[in-house]
């Protein structure tokens, strides 16, 4: 029996299938191939494909966007791979729980034929939620070794400073001579927080 079947069993709920081709704008012949193998058949109207590179977020693909605005509660949107959903483990999860929140179905051949936004999690959504803290954990630690590192090297952290050393004493002589705070940031072309700064580290 076709996936479909259980759809019309339901009443009104409808399947779309999203497609994302890199680069391709030919109709997605393959792919339907593969969803009717897998026991799905889509209508023509309700095939939506973006042709952008994997690396886009979701929320910048139009077509995505224009479907998930159009689905119905209940409906289902079918996908070949995790990918079209989105850039990252976070960027897919995302979008998952977005149609979670709206509650839209989501099926992907990837990783087998459960509802991916149902609940509670599936493995899948536990899968991408384990991805996201090991990405959060991965930067964390970067970020500490890196500042490790420059502090190891005796670099500076954070911006460099606006005026160099002559000029900050440049700017400490002319404000023992009587010139206001704003005078002198004017004669630098700078801000008048950045004299203050100087002004209390010199004291």
């Amino acid at each position: 029996m076709r996936a479909n079947a259980d759809s019309q069993e339901a009443g009104l709920r409808q399947t779309y299938m999203y497609v994302n081709r890199v680069g391709e704008d030919s109709f997605p012949e393959r792919e339907m191939i593969l969803l009717d193998q897998a026991g799905y058949t889509v209508a023509l109207n309700r095939i939506v494909v973006d042709t952008l590179p994997p690396y886009v977020p979701a929320a910048d693909r139009p077509g995505l966007r224009r479907l998930l605005r159009r689905v119905a509660a209940d409906d289902i949107v079918v996908v070949l791979e995790l990918a079209a959903l989105g850039c990252s483990a976070r960027d897919v999860l995302a979008t998952l729980m977005q149609c979670r929140k709206a509650r839209i179905q989501v099926r992907c051949l990837e990783v087998g034929n459960a509802n991916l936004a149902g609940q509670p999690d599936g493995p899948a959504a536990k899968m991408l939620r384990a991805l996201v803290r090991m990405e959060v954990s991965i930067r964390s630690l970067r970020s500490k070794d890196g500042l490790a590192a420059t502090l190891t090297n005796g670099r500076r952290t954070g911006r460099p400073p606006s005026l160099s050393d002559q000029d900050r004493l440049r700017v400490m002589q002319a404000l023992r001579k009587g010139l206001t705070v704003s005078e002198v940031a004017r004669r630098f072309g700078t801000s008048r927080q950045t004299v203050l700064r100087i002004r209390a580290a010199e004291s």
